[in-house]
């Protein structure tokens, strides 16, 4: 018998659960801290509560993208955590791909260039805060910083660094490297010292240090599982080309493993990322969509007092498909995918009976729009779709639709805490301790043919009212 624990850093909490015997146990949900220190502190506290209910045979850290600490020579966090999330000038990353070329650059790595990925981060800091950047001696992403503290080892995943804007993509077919790229870090002023190094599907993992506060064996494997999104498709099942995972929680994201992407810059035009799947060897296609949870969060806080739950009260109670006539653009922040558009915003299309149904039913029309894109970028029709993350995707209208727009067989991750629990089974497998299943699912059933096609015209109206 043995056990893991997961840990999952999200952008507004951060999880810790112990999987033992196929059962995985909630121990800690606490809201993210932006001071490392304290993000220590949560995740030690998480840990401790896990190694009093027995041994722990490996853990696993798995987290957001984009989002990391500058460390000074004596691993010092110099800043608070520097996140996907936050507003920032992007001048400097513009102007490098401008000098460097913005296909070239997507071309090389899968990621559009923009305010987002690490390297933009890295260029802003040495515009706009010259003290941190002359004083920074090394960068970790968020996991990479815990794996850290734990190991005394600098260490990432390969679908970590590939968020970073720092981290070709080879070819299809071609290996991954387990290290970022001069070439790129060149441009910004660093080296691939001052970065973790790139763990590797096959890799050993490296091993807990003594340490009394987290009750953890020294000698014991840990592992940065990798991006949050991906690690919850892995642990979903969603493994073999075809297959797509629709991942939700503040933000949203379809993964659709497409085996090979016949054209990048296609991909980049779209809003979109090519990136390696858990594997590292299977190609896929991911599109972010940077508010779902946050989207509801949004309407909320201006109809409901803060409350999403009550906004959403008469989706939660209904399963029947009511194909409304109204619809709102779900853009609190303007559009990253497809055809991105960063100048939209919310707007309401009609009169609709119920604000949050009518929220409900947008978003899955912008999620079958990212999915219809996607099959044409790839010129391959999903065999599967599986739901995880959010509770809020457990509504019940919420997958019922998801799964009539995209008329392949629909399932639902029921595990509450998909990206912690995957963590673990990941850290599991890669420490060679066993292999356990798929996390359970359930089937979703979509509507009839004609709601199906009512849904369809609805979709095309939404596009056309989006574009």
């Amino acid at each position: 018998m043995t056990a893991a624990v997961g840990i999952d850093i999200g952008t507004t909490n951060t999880k810790v659960v112990r999987v033992e015997r196929g059962l995985s146990t909630t121990l800690l949900n606490n809201p993210t801290p932006a001071r490392l220190d304290d993000l220590l502190a949560v995740v030690i506290r998480g840990l401790a509560t896990a190694t009093r209910a027995g041994p722990v045979d490996a853990v696993g850290i798995a987290s957001m993208a984009e989002s990391g600490f500058p460390l000074d020579a004596d691993g010092r966090a110099l800043t608070p955590l520097l996140s996907w999330q936050d507003a920032r000038d992007d001048a400097e990353i513009r102007a490098l791909a401008d000098r460097l070329g913005a296909d070239a650059l997507f071309q090389a790595t899968g990621v559009r260039p923009g305010p987002k990925p690490s390297l933009a981060v890295w260029l802003w800091l040495r515009a706009q805060r010259p003290d941190v950047f002359a004083a920074m001696r090394r960068w970790v992403g968020v996991a990479d910083a815990v794996h850290l503290a734990l190991t005394g080892e600098p260490r990432t995943d390969h679908t970590l660094a590939g968020r970073t804007l720092a981290y070709r993509l080879p070819a299809s077919g071609e290996p991954l490297s387990s290290s970022f790229d001069p070439t790129l870090l060149g441009a910004v002023g660093l080296t691939p010292d001052q970065l973790p190094r790139v763990a590797l599907p096959g890799d050993q993992p490296a091993q807990a240090l003594p340490n009394a506060q987290t009750g953890l064996r020294p000698g014991t494997p840990v592992v940065v599982a990798g991006h949050d999104h991906q690690v919850a498709a892995w642990a979903s099942g969603v493994r073999t080309i075809g297959q797509v995972a629709d991942s939700v929680g503040t933000a949203e994201a379809v993964l659709n493993l497409v085996g090979q992407v016949p054209e990048r810059p296609a991909v980049r035009a779209q809003g979109m990322s090519v990136v390696r799947a858990v594997d590292g060897i299977t190609e896929g296609l991911l599109a972010g969509t940077g508010s779902a949870g946050g989207f509801l969060q949004w309407l909320a806080d201006r109809h409901t007092g803060g409350d999403v739950s009550g906004l959403l009260t008469e989706a939660t109670e209904t399963n029947k498909a009511l194909a409304g006539d109204a619809w709102l653009l779900p853009y609190p922040s303007g559009r990253q995918c497809p055809d991105p558009d960063p100048a939209s915003r919310v707007r309401l299309i009609g009169s609709p009976a119920h604000l949050g149904i009518a929220a409900v039913e947008s978003l899955g029309y912008q999620a079958q729009w990212v999915l219809d894109t996607q099959t044409a970028l790839s010129g391959r029709r999903p065999s599967q779709l599986t739901l995880a993350g959010n509770p809020l995707h457990r509504t019940p209208l919420w997958a019922r639709i998801k799964a009539t727009l995209a008329g392949v067989p629909t399932t639902l991750t029921t595990a509450t805490e998909p990206v912690a629990t995957g963590a673990a089974l990941l850290a599991l497998h890669r420490a060679g301790l066993g292999d356990e299943p798929p996390l359970a699912t359930r089937d979703i059933d979509a509507f009839d043919d004609e709601l199906r096609d009512r849904y369809r015209d609805r979709l095309a109206a939404f596009i056309a009212s989006a574009q």
